[in-house]
């Protein structure tokens, strides 16, 4: 349905809109790749769309946090969904899409229809794909701290492979690390970007999948830069903390993945 977007906010900002679509599908659907398209680019400034089963809320789960249910996003940047062949999501029989949009008003009354775009797998796949946050909600970053290190580490309890990975930050945001730690100790740097940049996010997909045994532990380093250098920063005299506005601050390694055993 289209969205009306106001002029302005009362409040500081718009609150996010969630706006619920049934797919009315009468059998399981495996989606091969997915694109979330806005309809009025002035005023999205992201979507992301989940998937919700019947009689399904909307919760986030212990094993994947912000990534439960997640089929693909938009914003600046590269950001389709796409799995190697055997791999796919699956949208439940009967299942709701939803859309989580965060508009920014721009003083002139504004309408939206933004839309997703699917393409099925031929057959149902090996593997079913999965999105995990690695996520640090506590973040207190001084004003003016040039070089405010945040980490965060997840564990795979069980025997997985890694399909792609999509830092996460706001303007503060300077640099994103995936590191992989074995359960024999042994280490990899899976992703270095040593100048994020929020205006142009992008999902790195590994050229070969990268497989997981159980107790291997992903961990994310963030660096953010609240000084006056950052010329992209709204204000440097702030402390800064979680939020779901662009002048606040996330931290968030998404990772595509999915299990290798049959549970």
């Amino acid at each position: 349905s289209e969205q009306r977007i106001p002029a302005k906010s009362e409040q500081k900002s718009l609150r996010y809109q969630y706006v619920m679509v049934r797919t009315n599908f009468k059998e399981d659907r495996w989606v091969q790749a997915a694109e979330a398209r806005p309809g009025n680019r002035e005023v999205v400034h992201h979507i992301i769309v989940y998937v919700l089963a019947l009689g399904q809320r909307l919760n986030e789960s212990r094993e994947d946090g912000i990534g439960s249910g997640f089929l693909t996003a938009y914003a600046p940047g590269d950001m389709p969904s796409v799995f190697p062949a055997g791999t796919a999501k699956k949208i439940p029989r009967g299942a709701t899409l939803v859309f989580q949009m965060h508009y920014t008003p721009t003083n002139t009354a504004q309408t939206d229809r933004s839309s997703v775009g699917l393409i099925f797998a031929k057959e149902p796949p090996k593997h079913e794909a999965r999105t995990r946050a690695i996520a640090s909600r506590r973040l207190n970053i001084p004003p003016g701290e040039e070089n405010h290190k945040v980490v965060a580490v997840s564990e795979m309890r069980r025997d997985a492979r890694l399909l792609s990975l999509m830092p996460h930050m706001h303007l503060r945001g300077k640099s994103f690390r995936y590191r992989v730690i074995f359960p024999d100790g042994k280490e990899q740097i899976l992703l270095d970007v040593p100048r994020y940049d929020f205006a142009w996010q992008t999902v790195y997909r590994l050229e070969k999948p990268l497989d997981l045994p159980a107790g291997t532990k992903i961990e994310c380093t963030a660096v953010f830069d609240n000084s006056a250098k950052n010329r992209n920063n709204p204000d440097p005299t702030k402390w800064v903390r979680w939020g779901e506005q662009t002048w606040d601050e996330m931290m968030i390694g998404f990772l595509d993945y999915v299990y290798l055993d049959k549970k």
